[in-house]
């Protein structure tokens, strides 16, 4: 375990935040905590395992995004993953927003890769060649999977995912940044890649939704310990300009906001020793489309945000 300073401000002044459960701790006792940084705002998990504990907390199996369609046994799983594969096409068209460029010249990095369902859609559907394409996955297994399954080059770490040479028209950091130890080192890793006209795309879950708001504690997003960050638009804008970039642009990402209420109302039943049945499956969805139809009409309380990043 490690007490980490806030990285905005590097101050270790910080207001307690909430108490959060660890959704795949089968007693529902472990709790972690959220501090505030006094000086920069960001809500951050303090204390939180080290980055050589962090990988005994991401699950093999039960973690969503290393599922694998093969190891997939239940209903939940196999709805998962068909609305994953339905869901690349619009994650593809935001990434690609406004690219110029032909596709079969674009080169794609993707830090956190996971199984590579993103960068072979690239491949496949879009045409863009598998050596324009890299990843970074730590998870040895989602790794593996990416590489023998679709012949991508998924790397384990930030130094070995390219040549050095090479810049990037896009890098995705989907649900990445806010599981990130080395922060730092990696945004000035993306800021180094990227391309002069190219775009960071980070998604990040958005603390100041209406989901959120509602569920509390046991807003699913919170994800302790395997998120390390909160952050907001403020937030990571103060970041970002450490790293010489700046948002140009963001949107709502609306098809989590299902995702989130439904296990959210999941966790809250959980955590009150309830059963999850049909009349908590109903809330749970009500809850979601409501969330959604906020997120559309304010952006700024979506339950996850897209972030369009450039150099500055």
């Amino acid at each position: 375990m490690e007490t980490a300073p806030c990285p905005i401000s590097g101050s270790n002044d910080f207001t307690p935040w909430l108490q959060v459960p660890d959704r795949f701790d089968a007693t529902g006792k472990e709790q972690w905590t959220l501090v505030r940084s006094s000086a920069s705002g960001l809500i951050m998990l303090n204390p939180r395992p080290d980055s050589s504990e962090i990988a005994l907390h991401y699950h093999t199996g039960q973690y969503d995004p290393h599922l694998q369609a093969q190891n997939s046994t239940t209903i939940t799983e196999r709805a998962y993953l068909a609305a994953r594969s339905l869901l690349l096409h619009y994650r593809a068209s935001l990434i690609l927003k406004e690219c110029r460029k032909p596709l079969r010249q674009l080169r794609v990095l993707e830090i956190g890769s996971s199984t590579g369902d993103l960068l072979n859609y690239f491949h496949q559907k879009k045409g863009i060649p598998l050596d324009h394409l890299a990843g970074m996955e730590p998870d040895r297994e989602a790794a593996a999977y990416a590489r023998e399954r679709f012949g991508l080059n998924i790397s384990p770490s930030l130094s070995d995912a390219t040549d050095g040479e090479m810049r990037f028209d896009r890098i995705v950091m989907w649900h990445t940044l806010e599981h990130i130890h080395a922060i730092h080192e990696t945004l000035d890793y993306a800021a180094q890649q990227l391309a002069p006209d190219g775009v960071l795309i980070i998604a990040l879950p958005n603390p100041d939704s209406s989901d959120a708001k509602h569920y509390q504690e046991n807003w699913i997003a919170w994800d302790a310990p395997r998120h390390l960050y909160h952050f907001v638009p403020e937030t990571l804008e103060k970041l970002l300009e450490m790293h010489n970039l700046r948002v140009v642009n963001h949107q709502p990402y609306l098809p989590d906001s299902l995702y989130n209420s439904l296990h959210s109302e999941k966790l809250r039943c959980k955590s009150a020793r309830k059963g999850f049945h049909a009349p908590q499956w109903g809330a749970a969805m009500l809850k979601g489309i409501a969330a959604t139809v906020i997120g559309a009409l304010l952006p700024l309380q979506a339950s996850s945000l897209v972030y369009f990043v450039r150099k500055l």
